[in-house]
């Protein structure tokens, strides 16, 4: 028995990370050559919370604010996002998907849910909701640490 098992767990989740995340990129490539990883991260945010602000995606990508601004004005450019002022500080951008940053959305929501379906095929369902649950308890335990 291993006397180092907190570390081989967080080794293959690393492990696991960077396949899943090398395979979605692949996955990514073919359906927009130029989206890079940011691009889908910012994307994929704000798909999942219309009306962000960009200080709540600067919260979510842990990132500098000028990083995300310049992100955010990249996306802005490519027609993928668009952004409405705050309805109660006016400081603040609400930020939603364009048609065209919609249509990307679900096509990257559609590759992520194809490649987890792939590389979870054989684990059974009762072992898939274990690890979900596991999971979410080493999330709620780091949220309070």
């Amino acid at each position: 028995m291993s006397t180092n098992r907190p570390a081989q767990i967080f080794e293959a989740m690393h492990d696991l990370v960077h396949v899943y995340r090398a395979r979605m990129m692949e996955g990514v490539a073919a359906i927009h050559p130029e989206l890079t990883h940011n691009e889908v991260r910012a994307l994929m945010f704000v798909g999942r919370h219309p009306g962000a602000t960009q200080k709540e995606l600067v919260q979510h990508a842990s990132a500098d604010k000028a990083q995300i601004a310049r992100l955010v004005a990249l996306l802005l450019d490519k027609g993928w996002l668009q952004c409405a002022p705050h309805e109660h500080d006016k400081r603040s951008r609400c930020l939603h998907l364009s048609p065209q940053g919609q249509a990307l959305f679900n096509a990257v929501r559609q590759a992520r849910s194809t490649l987890a379906a792939d590389l979870l095929q054989h684990v059974p369902a009762a072992s898939q909701a274990q690890l979900l649950d596991l999971l979410e308890q080493l999330r709620g335990q780091l949220g309070r640490a």
